[in-house]
């Protein structure tokens, strides 16, 4: 593994994370003796990251068929469409952040000749303490009061790679960063669910607001239906904040890393459109939402309302049946489900040409819905032990889909050979 050390021993980093003001990254290059991001190699608890191409050279509007299931390894970039450095000024530099990164990065990484049981652990054994969660969650609100409730993601922030959900598996965010780029040259968008159902989700979340706050414009973060109240006292996050700080002196003190946590997470942005084109959420349309300057009228903080547009935007999904043209009610007694025409007119009169959005678990990763107007991906594999694939969508400059596809481990001897190069190829990142 690569020694990224930023100020030396994990211990010193964590004696070293006051609680300062942010501070811009005026250094001509990166520092690795500050920087924890420098250099990482990723442990991969998923068997195999392909690219396959999507269906049409341009977004995927239109297309009904789906791409063939059998994969083959092809580039994700070529030389006109490489990722662009971050401005080095557009690096925040908190020593409390830095120092979070390093143990999350680092934490739990077994040697590459211990056992492959070992090494495929779930649970990635990281070192928090409450108060430095309780900062970040500070540093991350006053970071994400910055951005509006749509974020427009410019085409020079191309290619982006778009993530569904991710429910607390931390193992597989931090190899999925490790194989497909570090956020200092790759630009990331995530559609919300980032805890729940998972492991660990308090590293999840610590992980991704760390990274928001220190690339706020290489890193988007949008609200999920589990970031919220309702879901996370249902679903585990509520328990695992909890539990996790149940042995501290003090009292109380797992109930104010939940509810620190929940503040952040209702300033998270509800929608983000790439390049004016593609229009991402967690769940999908609502009859209240006319024009994508809607979307920015929606005041934060806020929490999840039971109907209305805020609740639809996360909670609703694409009718099941195509032949469905209206809205019709949910069969998860909450949101709505859109049918073909309701996408259709939305997408014309908002000059959109494909709705890409989370919220629901598919084996194959993801699924082209409403004449190749909405496209659902889901980038948890394996979720709650399914043997699903995730997908993350790639999209380039000039607007060309890629799907990549996380799959889990499986025997080695059904692996083929060209995936296994593939897969042990030496890749440095962050």
């Amino acid at each position: 593994m690569s020694s990224l050390a930023p100020g030396g021993t994990d211990s010193k980093a964590s004696q070293k994370a006051p609680e300062g003001a942010q501070q811009k990254d005026s250094s001509p290059g990166k520092n690795a003796d500050e920087d924890p991001l420098e250099e990482f190699d990723a442990e991969d608890s998923c068997e195999e990251v392909r690219s396959q191409k999507a269906p049409n050279t341009k977004t995927c509007s239109g297309e009904q068929a789906l791409p063939d299931p059998e994969l083959s390894v092809e580039s994700l970039s070529s030389e006109e469409d490489e990722p662009e450095a971050v401005p080095n000024d557009e690096i925040v530099q908190i020593p409390l952040v830095n120092a979070l990164l390093y143990r999350l990065l680092t934490a739990g990484i077994p040697p590459a000749d211990a056992p492959r049981k070992k090494r495929l652990q779930a649970v990635v054994d990281v070192n928090l303490k409450a108060e430095e969660l309780l900062r970040l969650t500070e540093l991350a609100t006053e970071s994400l009061k910055k951005q509006k409730p749509l974020i427009r993601i410019e085409n020079k922030s191309l290619p982006l790679l778009i993530c569904g959900d991710i429910h607390g598996q931390f193992r597989d965010l931090r190899a999925m960063f490790g194989r497909l780029g570090s956020p200092f040259n790759q630009s990331y968008l995530f559609l919300g669910d980032y805890v729940d159902r998972g492991l660990q989700g308090i590293e999840t979340a610590a992980f991704l607001l760390c990274l928001q706050i220190k690339f706020p414009t290489k890193v988007f973060l949008l609200r999920g239906n589990h970031e919220d109240r309702g879901t996370t006292m249902s679903y585990g996050f509520f328990d695992e904040c909890v539990n996790r700080f149940s042995t501290d002196s003090s009292s109380g003190v797992g109930e104010r890393v939940y509810e620190a946590f929940l503040h952040a997470f209702k300033w998270l942005p509800l929608a983000a459109l790439v390049d004016n084109v593609i229009l991402c959420m967690h769940g999908g349309l609502s009859p209240e939402l006319t024009t994508i300057d809607d979307l920015e009228k929606i005041p934060r903080p806020c929490m999840i309302p039971s109907y209305g547009l805020l609740c639809d935007l996360l909670w609703s999904d694409p009718s099941p049946d195509d032949s469905r043209n209206e809205w019709s009610m949910s069969q998860r007694g909450i949101g709505y489900n859109y049918g073909t025409k309701v996408v259709e007119e939305f997408c014309k009169r908002n000059s959109i040409d494909l709705i890409v959005r989370g919220h629901q678990m598919l084996d194959n990763g993801y699924k082209f819905m409403k004449g190749g107007h909405v496209l659902t991906i889901f980038t948890a594999p394996n979720y709650t032990n399914l043997k699903n694939d995730g997908v993350i969508l790639r999209v380039s400059k000039s607007h060309t889909c890629h799907f990549i596809f996380l799959r889990v481990q499986r025997n080695k001897k059904k692996k083929d050979k060209e995936a296994e190069k593939f897969v042990d190829e030496d890749t440095k990142i962050l």
